[in-house]
């Protein structure tokens, strides 16, 4: 059983602003989070929520114009308070990372027995031998057939969901405490998106993982997560335990995203669910909640000020927690 009281990564307040000639791209609005070892948290929302670039925040490769704050702790270790060398080597060691595109994460003319066994050169200081055995066991435990004969082959020799499994080998390579997933499988067909699913699940398991799945498929986080966090304009407006924030929704927009979804028992040319209008505009955030503008439930007081959570280990920043619209 995985022990959840302690976390193995936090994240204090953190903030990004990218300057852009329209002014600057509030990024991420203040978001706090923790994470246990063994627990896989899911991050959902729209395109430009602010997923990816929280993941970003914590491996340190946010843009390198933007302006950021807050803290990341890592075992307690307040990374963002080390020299950047010091940090960079934590990252390396401790997180691990499974990026969308595997052909944008790997070198084409690099073999992947040698990108495998780079960070541990680095980061373990492992001799030529043991980078090589290391590298054969790991492509064996991602379901590489025949790993020892693959070591020398590149990029392109392998489908596209080998490639992912290559890339999720390379992230396991220096034995990380957490990992992250972002958007891992959304460039895969659903046969091999589900077998690479299974593999997390099976190395989350076996490894103790603290995981963050990103991801825009609400399945996926519905049946992959212990707990899902809601972001919209960079910020966190809705967290608890995965099956709570399905089945009971406190907050507009996660009522919203989950009536989008298609529905397989839907009588035929049934019209698909929209959220109505646009996504917030991220260089113009008002002092209010960054949904009123779509929000059915929307009063004057949404507009005036953020609202604070409201709720315990199930949360929700509304001050219409809970209510439906009519």
């Amino acid at each position: 059983m995985s022990d959840r009281s302690t976390p193995v990564l936090e994240v204090r307040d953190a903030r990004c602003a990218i300057p852009t000639s329209r002014g600057d791209v509030i990024a991420l609005g203040g978001v706090d989070l923790s994470l246990a070892r063994g627990e896989v948290l899911g991050l959902v929302g729209e395109s430009g929520s602010g997923k990816s670039t929280l993941a970003k925040f914590v491996i340190g490769a946010t843009p390198a114009s933007a302006r950021t704050s807050g803290e990341v702790l890592l075992n307690g270790t307040e990374l963002t308070a080390l020299p950047p060398e010091r940090a960079r080597k934590l990252r390396g060691r401790y997180i691990g990372t499974v990026f969308q595109d595997p052909m944008m994460a790997l070198n084409p003319v690099v073999p992947i027995g040698r990108q495998i066994s780079e960070a541990p050169r680095f980061v373990l200081g492992l001799s030529a031998r043991e980078r090589r055995d290391l590298a054969v066991e790991l492509l064996e435990q991602v379901g590489i057939p025949e790993p020892a004969s693959r070591l020398k082959h590149y990029p392109h020799q392998f489908s596209g969901g080998m490639r992912q499994r290559i890339t999720i080998a390379m992230a396991l390579a220096c034995s990380p405490d957490v990992l992250i997933a972002d958007e891992a499988t959304t460039a895969l067909d659903v046969t091999v998106q589900r077998q690479i699913l299974d593999l997390l699940d099976k190395l989350v398991e076996e490894r103790s993982l603290a995981t963050i799945l990103v991801s825009h498929d609400l399945a996926v986080i519905a049946g992959r997560t212990h707990t899902t966090a809601v972001m919209y304009a960079g910020r966190i407006v809705e967290y608890g335990p995965t099956a709570e924030v399905f089945e009971s929704p406190r907050h507009p927009y996660t009522r919203s995203l989950l009536a989008a979804v298609p529905r397989t028992d839907a009588p035929p040319h049934t019209r698909l669910r929209t959220i109505p209008g646009a996504a917030a505009d991220l260089t113009a955030l008002g002092a209010g909640c960054s949904f009123a503008p779509r929000c059915e439930l929307a009063t004057p007081v949404c507009r005036q000020d953020f609202p604070q959570p409201r709720g315990d280990a199930h949360w929700a920043r509304c001050i219409h927690s809970g209510e439906r619209a009519a």
